[in-house]
């Protein structure tokens, strides 16, 4: 399900099927750990949770974007008026013990490109949080920042794409890869998505300007630039206007 297109973001809503899937040992301990409602930093994962619950998704399975976003925008405005406490500080604790403690299934390869429905939830509920916890703070500031119009970037910025998927997958069941060049329609085909619908407006401006600061001053985890994405220089093009979407190997 991906209605906000702030790059990681979009990432992220996109793995909200695939938490609490089947890890075992110190990991899933950390894992779980992470995704306590109440854990220091876990803003953008209880964004996920509440979306899931709105739209009565089951976690074990990924699920086709909805085109009816009220329950969506109004779990971003709820997320975005409640109080937001992380530092730095906090953040890089939690995402460290994801590190030291999930080795091997930071060191598996996913072909980011492939139809979510089929890749392995374990692997994938990972990678999330650990994104999620690299990227809180500037993800917050991203989502939550309001346009000239009023509106939060986390509800003006999909639009678009909803409104595409829609007209190409009017009978529904569409499922967006995590690359976003990729549409899979309910028979299994795809589509390439159009660049154009990822324009550099007022919401992407300012997200640049968020992840360009963050990404300098904190340095990124090596399992985000070599097996997320392809290499630093890629991650970091990725935060540039127009966005090029280069996830994976």
């Amino acid at each position: 399900m991906k209605f906000n297109i702030l790059l990681i973001g979009g990432l992220l809503l996109l793995l909200i099927g695939n938490i609490n899937a089947d890890i075992t040992g110190p990991c899933q301990t950390v894992i779980n750990k992470a995704w306590e409602k109440q854990a220091k930093c876990s803003w953008y994962l209880n964004l996920l949770t509440d979306i899931a619950k709105k739209y009565n998704y089951n976690f074990l399975f990924s699920h086709p974007i909805s085109y009816d976003t009220t329950l969506y925008n109004k779990a971003i405005e709820d997320a975005c008026a409640a109080e937001f406490s992380c530092t730095f500080e906090e953040a890089s604790q939690i995402w460290n013990e994801i590190l030291n403690n999930c080795p091997t299934e930071l060191s598996t390869k996913v072909d980011w490109n492939a139809n979510p429905n089929y890749l392995d939830n374990s692997i994938i509920e990972v990678y999330a949080t650990l994104l999620a916890y690299y990227t809180v703070i500037p993800e917050h500031n991203s989502v939550c920042h309001k346009t000239t119009s009023g509106e939060l970037c986390g509800v003006e910025s999909g639009k678009q794409l909803v409104d595409w998927v829609k007209m190409v997958a009017p009978e529904g069941n569409a499922t967006i890869a995590y690359t976003h060049e990729l549409v899979y329609k309910e028979d299994g085909t795809s589509l390439p998505i159009p660049r154009e619908l990822f324009q550099c407006g007022e919401c992407t401006t300012n997200m640049v300007q968020e992840y360009g600061n963050w990404i300098n001053q904190h340095t990124v985890p090596v399992p985000i630039i070599t097996n997320i994405f392809p290499s630093l220089d890629i991650f970091t093009s990725y935060f540039t206007c127009p966005i090029d979407f280069l996830i994976g190997n």
